[in-house]
């Protein structure tokens, strides 16, 4: 499949272009907002540099991996999807139902196939805990942080989309959505503002599951690297040590009970990315309608979440 890449983002040079390539895909154009004014990367090869609509608009082009700025991930999808472009767009994809809405409409009308890259989703470590045996799943607790980003990165501009909810936050209510079934309702939310820039530098929340699950989570964009998942059940508990971005080779624990470090766990090694990609276009020449299912449920909490914490929506 030949794919276009909107925008020279650091998650495509470091991570989706490289798992498109080793998948035995072709990266054959790169749009930029001002192209022309520095050499593409090396990892781009012989792609041609155009221009945001240019690629849109190119006939050669059979999909589009979209990770522009959070702001920008609907209106540039929609236009991908009306020039029948299949569309794998990062995370968040929309910033409310609204937007989102529009978005389904247009993807379920078109013939292409959108694909929200969550790219945890295809990580074996998340299948063996979706099929663990430790009884029926009560609670669930995940943490994600990172250090202050610098001045003027979009991860701190409102408008653009950002702070730690949209960006990492996304993660935990999928998390919840990959283990408990049904949609969730936020109980708590606070949020903790950055003293340095307009976004929240904090937020912690619990939602509860129709079935009496909950998960209470914590994203920072302002402290120390952390990740960590851990699942209560009846019958026992797991942990995968290194939930959204773990090395090649990576591992949990679990365990019947007990105070111990419980049963370790090593998985296949694999590259995440690689097999979302394989997914995407697996789903997407086999004519697989786009689904909005788990993108409907992370943005409503999300904007539930602004909404009782006092942020900006």
């Amino acid at each position: 499949m030949k794919f276009g890449i909107l925008g020279e983002a650091k998650i495509a040079r470091e991570h989706v272009v490289p798992a498109i390539i080793n998948a035995g895909h072709e990266v054959t154009h790169v749009g930029r907002r001002k192209p022309g004014q520095s050499a593409l990367p090396a990892i781009y090869g012989d792609a041609i540099e155009t221009d945001y609509d240019s690629l849109i608009n190119d006939p050669s082009i059979e999909a589009i991996y979209n990770p522009l700025p959070n702001h920008l991930h609907v209106p540039y999808s929609i236009e991908a999807l009306k020039n029948n472009k299949h569309v794998l767009c990062e995370k968040p994809v929309a910033l409310n139902l609204k937007e989102l809405e529009h978005l389904e409409k247009v993807a379920n009308e078109s013939k292409a196939f959108f694909y929200e890259a969550f790219m945890v989703r295809s990580h074996p470590q998340w299948q063996w805990l979706q099929n663990l045996n430790i009884g029926k799943y009560q609670s669930s607790h995940f943490i994600f942080s990172y250090p202050k980003q610098p001045e003027g990165n979009v991860r701190n501009l409102i408008r653009y989309g950002g702070g730690p909810l949209f960006d990492i936050g996304c993660y935990a209510i999928l998390s919840g959505c990959m283990i408990f079934k049904g949609e969730p309702k936020v109980l708590s939310a606070v949020a903790t503002m950055c003293d340095q820039y307009e976004t929240e530098k904090q937020v912690d929340a619990t939602l509860r599951w129709p079935d009496g699950e909950t998960l209470s989570f914590t994203v920072s964009a302002d402290a120390a690297l952390c990740q960590s998942f851990t699942v209560l059940g009846s019958d026992g508990w797991a942990e995968l040590n290194v939930p959204v971005n773990p090395p090649e080779k990576t591992s949990a624990n679990w365990s019947a009970g007990g105070l111990h470090e419980g049963n370790y766990v090593e998985f296949p090694t694999c590259n995440q990315y690689q097999l979302m990609v394989e997914e995407f276009v697996k789903r997407s020449e086999s004519g697989d309608k786009s689904d909005f299912i788990f993108s409907k449920i992370v943005t409503k909490a999300i904007n539930e979440i602004q909404k009782i914490a006092g942020l900006t929506i």
